[in-house]
């Protein structure tokens, strides 16, 4: 027990979705696999790195909360390759089916009469304007005070951690491929459609559908910022509905991406209303 509590909640949850896919991998893929090895390797650079948090100096300590949005990245690419050994094919059908009885059909489909160029670029502006608002939350609240920056990345890299589980677990490319001929309308737009289009082609590794990130890690970021970063709440309020509007409409997400997405959001807070406690305790910095 003396071990484990010197981990921070994030570390935890990373540390156990590597693990578990570690394990996986080496019933499926063999021990000396690449990937299996990968992983291990991660595996042990998350106790390096809380090593180094339990007796590291400050800049250390923030070093190591640096070290996530860095192995967030490097594991998300991973996935392309990880998922397929893992896994022995897609989930879409069950997200369209639990879609179906949620709503009685496609949230996307039925948003085809809404469709615009002018409203597709904004959303398409609104969906890239993500990964802009999560440099600047990871970034802004890294330099933050000490026990504010901890209680950041707990939540917002718990919430990562458990969706890398859900990717894993229910690996799914999206209805804009899997259901494509479902839909009649094309979604055309203007220079942030196009690009959208080119960017997530290159960038997603065809598992990153459930839960959608996009709407939790949005969601979670508003309310963090609601508490300790009023003016940019503000600022990134309409963004965000825009964002949690575009998942759906740009059929890259089911609706039970969103609901699961923003019940991930909620768990993630909770997660981070647990270490501030734990750093009021033991005493803010």
């Amino acid at each position: 027990m003396g071990f484990w509590r010197g981990w921070l909640i994030h570390e935890r949850v990373f540390g156990a979705y590597i693990a578990c896919t570690t394990i996986r991998l080496w019933f499926t893929a063999g021990f000396f696999s690449a990937h299996t090895l990968f992983y291990a390797a991660a595996l042990v650079s998350v106790a390096a790195a809380n090593l180094i948090t339990r007796g590291g100096s400050t800049r250390a300590r923030r070093m190591c909360l640096g070290f996530y949005p860095v192995l967030t990245i490097i594991l998300f690419v991973h996935l392309r390759w990880v998922s397929p050994l893992i896994n022995d094919g897609k989930r879409d059908a069950i997200l369209w089916e639990i879609d179906r009885m949620l709503t009685g059909g496609s949230v996307s489909v039925m948003l085809e009469p809404l469709i615009s160029p002018l409203l597709t670029e904004f959303s398409s502006l609104c969906y890239m304007f993500f990964m802009v608002y999560l440099a600047m939350g990871v970034l802004t609240y890294l330099f933050a005070g000490e026990s504010l920056a901890r209680v950041f990345y707990a939540g917002l890299f718990s919430l990562y951690g458990i969706g890398y589980f859900g990717y894993t677990l229910v690996p799914a490319v999206g209805p804009y491929i899997a259901y494509a001929a479902r839909f009649s309308t094309p979604l055309k737009g203007y220079f942030m459609t196009d690009f959208l289009a080119a960017c997530y082609a290159a960038g997603t590794n065809f598992t990153d559908i459930f839960p959608s990130l996009h709407v939790a890690a949005s969601a979670f970021l508003l309310c963090f910022d609601m508490k300790w970063n009023r003016r940019r709440f503000w600022f990134c309020l309409i963004p965000c509905i825009g964002i949690w509007f575009s998942t759906v409409y740009l059929r890259y997400h089911y609706f039970a991406d969103v609901l699961t997405g923003f019940a991930l959001a909620a768990a993630a807070l909770a997660i981070a209303g647990t270490a501030r406690r734990r750093e009021e305790r033991e005493g803010w910095k």
